[in-house]
């Protein structure tokens, strides 16, 4: 079990907190980055990028073609993938794990998702605000994993939507590597109006993407983001409304800025995406998986809130040991886990009232294999929240 699931394994059938339907969540306010989501864990029951042929992005600079030299959009493309794709370490670092960016929802897969075992699959549409800004955590989250080819397609969300008219790209025709899981991007529709009130379709799920797609998100909202069968994000998980007047340009510029509210939101969102995907490494795992700002991150999405939530009595969790320390500080600091869990299992405050909280335990599990540093032999310490929303 890894450590970003070790802290919640919930046989909710129900989230706490259902996701809005896609209406509501294109005439919700600005104030939409306050909300955070509160807990919810187990099964969803929710009633919820032409090509740059050489131009490689990654952890290296992207190279220009002679054609994309002469472009001035071209180069303002690629000096915001340079930004996007060189956010440092320490950046996500001191930008740390906003209170206003909403944590990926913990599910728990089926026989029906397995096709997305081992993918990061996205699906969204180019006309929509909040595919905007997911994308570009995204793009922050995935260029730690792997490398990106053909991502050129600049696109603007819907100049008639909430949030009119964010600069963003198209995933279509993007191509992604990785030694540790696949990239699905799928977007639905273009931002270019039909003759039926809508937007000209682009493309379609695979099978696989339906499935959990239909599981997941039932309400249909946009965007979607399933990593791996095991984390969702639904929507967007900061206000879209940072980047409102913003070019590509500018927004790349503030990726590097810890202080400014893109970087707050995008960089925030990234840094529980890439906890997330850490949990898929197959092989060694990048350096990231072990930094302290995504052992936190990990800590809460297995709990389900933000790190700022009062839910522990004020205490704050041990903190980790060192891989290398000797078991019996290990199981020193299992205990210490498992006292600060009870204590956060007592001092649990629902966030919605409209949800029940049907019961809260503390579980162990004795670990057969290391994990993100925590060797094998030491008791693993869940949440495990039941609960349900609707009428009573």
């Amino acid at each position: 079990m890894s450590e970003l699931t070790r802290r919640s394994q919930a046989l909710i059938d129900v989230p706490l907190v259902p996701s809005p339907p896609l209406e509501y969540l294109q005439s919700r306010s600005r104030q939409r980055h306050h909300r955070r989501r509160a807990i919810t864990v187990g099964l969803l029951g929710l009633c919820v990028i032409a090509a740059f042929s050489i131009a490689k992005i990654g952890n290296s600079t992207p190279s220009l073609s002679a054609k994309s030299k002469t472009s001035n959009t071209d180069v303002q493309l690629v000096s915001y993938y340079k930004a996007a794709v060189t956010v440092s370490n320490s950046t996500l670092a001191a930008v740390g794990l906003p209170a206003n960016v909403e944590i990926p929802t913990k599910v728990v897969p089926s026989l029906s998702t397995v096709g997305t075992n081992g993918v990061v699959s996205y699906v969204g549409a180019e006309y929509c605000p909040f595919c905007a800004i997911q994308r570009w955590a995204l793009l922050v989250a995935l260029s730690k994993f792997g490398t990106f080819t053909s991502l050129d397609k600049q696109v603007f969300s819907s100049s008639s939507d909430v949030y009119p008219r964010l600069a963003s790209w198209s995933f279509v025709g993007a191509k992604y590597s990785s030694p540790f899981f696949t990239f699905q991007p799928t977007e639905l529709s273009s931002s270019t109006p039909n003759n039926a009130g809508g937007y000209r379709s682009l493309e379609k799920m695979s099978s696989a993407q339906r499935r959990a797609f239909n599981k997941y998100n039932r309400q249909g909202g946009l965007s979607f983001v399933d990593i791996g069968n095991h984390y969702v994000t639904l929507g967007a998980s900061a206000s879209p409304a940072v980047l409102e007047g913003l070019t590509l340009g500018n927004i790349g510029n503030e990726l590097g800025d810890p202080k400014s509210p893109v970087a707050q939101a995008i960089d925030g969102t990234a840094n529980y995406l890439i906890a997330a995907m850490c949990t898929m490494a197959q092989k060694t795992a990048p350096s990231i998986c072990s930094s302290p700002t995504t052992r936190e991150a990990a800590k809460a999405l297995g709990l389900g809130v933000s790190p700022t939530s009062e839910i522990s009595g004020g205490k704050s969790a041990p903190t980790q040991p060192p891989t290398n320390a000797p078991l019996s500080v290990w199981k020193k600091w299992s205990g210490a886990e498992h006292k600060y869990l009870l204590v956060a299992a007592a001092n649990f405050r629902n966030p919605n009232p409209a949800c029940t909280i049907l019961k809260i335990s503390v579980n162990g599990t004795r670990l057969t294999r290391p994990v993100l540093g925590i060797p094998k032999g030491v008791t693993d310490w869940a949440i495990s929240i039941m609960g349900k929303c609707g009428p009573k």
